[in-house]
């Protein structure tokens, strides 16, 4: 495994994106879901390298350790990062999975930049076009954004009302997500809460992992293969890592 690249990409006036560069092989680029960074994609990271693929993950723009821009949360601007960072590495045939809300900005780069540079599309919970969700959080955020972000991840790890991650994971992830900017976490919601936004998978091979206690997005129907994570909530590749990252890495293979 090759070791960490240059972690700062420069995608606009001021604004720096933190990104991470591991392993080798066909290339696989991980989009954290809303409110979560880079952190989140731990157990992925070192599995997908491990089975020779070369990792790419970032912290989008006003999250973790990237720049906390004042502007630039819209769904085209926060694609445009994505489409900067693949750029800069040049990555070709890359395989992209988006998480949650990541899957506005996969989709979205591949709706606007086409598939010249990617292969292959998977979405895990993908999450858009929740309005009132969207208006509840930034509601309760404008005041008590930490408090927000503690339900929201308890939400995200909970299967019938009961958290199923160990609390120092979640307390760890939780940390890293009020860390971020205030402004871009509220601002970043209409990226994905846009009842306009649209899932349509473009003509790739595709894959969608939901875990079957989703309780955070609502069911979809997007044109792809489902696999389904048995007592899994919304964030089913963190609770439930090996077979989260069992289902992908067989789609990577095929």
């Amino acid at each position: 495994m090759k070791g960490c690249a240059v972690p700062q990409l420069r995608v606009g006036p001021d604004v720096d994106l933190y990104y991470e560069d591991v392993g080798a092989g066909p290339p696989v680029v991980l989009v954290p879901g809303w409110p979560l960074t880079l952190d989140s994609w731990e157990c992925q990271v070192g599995a997908f390298a491990e089975a020779g693929h070369r990792v790419v993950g970032y912290d989008r723009r006003g999250f973790g350790r990237s720049t906390r821009a004042w502007t630039g949360y819209d769904a085209a601007t926060l694609v445009a990062d994505l489409a900067g960072l693949i750029e800069h590495l040049d990555l070709r045939s890359a395989v992209l999975v988006g998480f949650s809300s990541g899957a506005v900005e996969a989709t979205g780069y591949l709706a606007t930049r086409g598939t010249d540079r990617v292969r292959g599309l998977v979405l895990g919970g993908p999450l858009a076009g929740a309005v009132e969700l969207g208006r509840d959080l930034q509601a309760a955020g404008r005041w008590h954004r930490v408090a927000m972000l503690d339900d929201v991840l308890t939400r995200f790890f909970s299967v019938n009302g009961e958290i199923v991650l160990d609390e120092a994971t979640r307390s760890h992830l939780l940390h890293s997500a009020a860390g971020s900017s205030a402004r871009g976490t509220l601002a970043a919601i209409d990226a994905w809460a846009d009842p306009t936004v649209d899932l349509a998978v473009p003509d790739v091979p595709a894959l969608v992992v939901v875990g079957d206690s989703d309780a955070v997005a609502p069911t979809r129907q997007i044109s792809a293969p489902t696999v389904t994570i048995p007592s899994g909530p919304h964030a089913a590749h963190v609770t439930h890592p090996q077979q989260w990252n069992e289902a992908v890495l067989a789609f990577l293979a095929s």
